[in-house]
């Protein structure tokens, strides 16, 4: 490798030690797209847009000191980025006008057991006269009841928590909203680390429509992967055994992975312009928290809301039948 001697070696270890990492980084992102099931691959491919970034930086700054190696960089850089280029399992907004009475307006928000973010999400979903709340990582209802007051102008509350411990509280998930529902159920299947989901059928305007909300597990592990996989795999069958559905909630999963396409819908809006986690990380974060809906449904409205306390964004999304 031919070097520009004005560089010092310290300095130019380091940036090679940080090119070839960053390498590193996109061949496996690319992997990832090959061999899902492993954390790792999982977990690096989360990040796929900042790695796309950061080699194609590296490779700008590298081409000075050796092209043919820069060269192969942008190369698999490029490869990399095609699932990031060619998604397209996410619907942008018609912004069509749709009154209160025609439009279900849906929010869903992990509150990260935080009191004042709970209470600060209701207060947006009272401004932006929400019909649905989804609340992640809730505040737990059975051991905290006076915050039940928080949701006095939604007739239909359902919670489930799968202990009275506040360790338990990310586990939490409260589904509110004041649509007259048909059908309501609270599910904890056996093999999801005490993951739930929140079933309801809508009633009324929106009758047949089923709304299911669910928190997976953190894939920072074989076993957290394998749990989240399995929840959301049951949630999305849930979902996708109606016509017409809203799945919501803290998925956490990276659009950019097999997982992701699995799921049935389409995303409300492009995850490629948003960021929901973390809050602290701003542009930097990744979106991890979506709203997929069925192919009945209009998506008038998408927006990522400001921040309530929590590590999350809340996102929302209005919709109205295509009928």
């Amino acid at each position: 490798m031919t070097l520009k001697r004005r560089a010092s070696p310290n300095a130019l270890n380091a940036f090679l030690l940080v090119s070839f990492t960053i390498y590193g980084g996109v061949l496996l992102t690319i992997l990832a797209q090959f061999i899902p099931g492993l954390f790792l691959l999982e977990m690096v491919a989360s990040f796929l847009p900042h790695i796309l970034v950061g080699g194609l930086i590296v490779s700008f700054f590298l081409a000075r000191y050796d092209p043919k190696i820069a060269g192969a960089g942008a190369a698999l850089t490029l490869m990399a980025a095609l699932p990031f280029v060619t998604f397209s399992k996410s619907v942008v907004p018609s912004q069509s006008e749709c009154g209160p009475s025609k439009c279900l307006t849906v929010i869903t928000a992990n509150v990260f057991g935080r009191p004042d973010a709970m209470l600060n999400l209701l207060k947006l979903a009272a401004e932006e006269e929400a019909d649905v709340v989804g609340v992640n990582e809730a505040i737990n209802l059975v051991r905290y009841p006076r915050y039940k007051s928080a949701f006095g102008s939604y007739e239909h509350l359902i919670h489930t928590a799968t202990g009275n411990m506040d360790r338990y509280m990310g586990e939490a998930l409260t589904l509110a909203t004041n649509e007259p529902l048909a059908f309501q159920d609270r599910v904890l299947p056996d093999s999801t680390a005490r993951r739930a989901y929140i079933m309801a059928d809508l009633d009324g305007a929106f009758e047949g429509t089923r709304l299911v909300a669910t928190h997976a597990m953190t894939p920072v592990s074989p076993r957290g992967l394998q749990t989240r996989n399995t929840l959301l795999d049951i949630a999305g069958e849930v979902a996708a055994g109606s016509e017409s559905f809203i799945l919501m909630g803290d998925f956490n999963l990276s659009p950019w992975t097999p997982t992701f396409r699995d799921l049935p819908g389409k995303r409300a809006g492009d995850p490629r312009l948003s960021r929901t986690w973390p809050v602290p990380f701003g542009p930097f974060g990744i979106p991890i928290d979506h709203i997929m809906f069925s192919d009945d449904l209009e998506l008038v409205e998408t927006r990522v809301l400001e921040p309530i306390g929590s590590d999350h964004y809340p996102v929302l999304a209005r919709f109205r039948r295509k009928d």
